[in-house]
């Protein structure tokens, strides 16, 4: 199963899960990356827009779900991490045209599906990544 799938068959909405939370849970459970529950906490404050609108807490959740997937110990260890993120951004802004949660919401948010549109095209972007570089995973 990818995490397009598991986010499209409806993980996250029965749990209330923000955008973050969505993807980094939903990638935990797909990929195996073992985040204990309670290290899963960490993402809650990423929605949003960090609580305030800026970047995509659907970015951010990737980003610590990448971390965790292609760091071993410390994130100056090399390079590759820097690299998948910046494709991760940059494949979600080429599809959404901004990162700006505030941005997002106001063209994609839809009223009874939230930002759904928006977490799938980032899951397909992650799983796209994930199969890519799995050569590399480090858990």
């Amino acid at each position: 199963m990818t995490l397009y799938e598991y986010l499209y068959s409806g993980f996250g909405k029965k749990e209330d899960l923000n955008c973050a939370e969505k993807i980094l849970y939903g990638a935990n459970k797909v990929y195996e990356l073992g985040i204990n529950k309670n290290d899963l906490k960490l993402a809650a404050g990423f929605g949003g827009g960090m609580g305030v609108g800026i970047t995509c807490g659907i970015l951010t959740g990737g980003i610590m779900a990448l971390a965790k997937a292609f760091i071993e110990d410390r994130g100056h260890e090399g390079t590759l991490l820097k690299e998948i993120e910046v494709e991760y951004i940059n494949k979600f802004n080429d599809k959404m045209e901004s990162i700006n949660c505030d941005t997002l919401v106001e063209k994609y948010r839809h009223p009874e599906e939230g930002c759904s549109y928006l977490i799938f095209e980032a899951a397909k972007i992650f799983d796209e990544l994930m199969e890519k570089y799995k050569d590399y995973r480090k858990n």
